[in-house]
């Protein structure tokens, strides 16, 4: 899952910084990065890198542990390595309110992610964390679990 991971974050390139300044193989933000003992060049280092990103993943998986099926929690700890949690929390509270199951990723909390681009939404009272185009995410999602099903001869 970790190489799904790192290889739809970066295509496994070391030195990659996206659009929004996520970087190294893992492509973690500078904050994330920061937080987990990495500077602007230890950032590059690849082993660091793939530290932190381990880190990272062990502490969203902390922050989604009410969500008790394994499997469906490997979906959001996907979706909040890429997006952040917070948008990911705010997609679960959507779907508390409108009547989805919480802990379950497709067609629930994924649909009100996607649903956090519409002002009906985002500007819900449940909403904390504002407008999000949570396309990205979603495919992000799909594709690492395929990934990952290939990689370990599930697929």
């Amino acid at each position: 899952l970790l190489a799904a991971l790192a290889f739809h974050e970066s295509r496994f390139d070391t030195r990659q910084v996206s659009w929004a300044g996520a970087s190294g193989v893992m492509q973690l933000m500078p904050r994330t990065a920061s937080k987990f003992g990495l500077d602007r060049q230890t950032v590059f280092d690849p082993e660091k890198n793939i530290e932190a990103g381990v880190q990272y993943i062990k502490s969203l998986n902390l922050a989604f542990l009410r969500i008790k099926d394994k499997k469906e929690r490997i979906k959001f700890i996907i979706a909040a390595y890429n997006s952040g949690p917070a948008h990911v929390l705010d997609a679960m509270a959507l779907a508390e309110k409108y009547g989805k199951n919480a802990q379950i990723w497709y067609n629930n909390v994924e649909y009100y992610l996607l649903k956090k681009s519409d002002p009906k939404f985002y500007n819900d009272p449940v909403v904390k964390y504002g407008r999000f185009k949570g396309t990205e995410t979603v495919v992000h999602v799909e594709n690492t679990l395929d990934t990952y099903e290939r990689y370990s001869g599930k697929h």
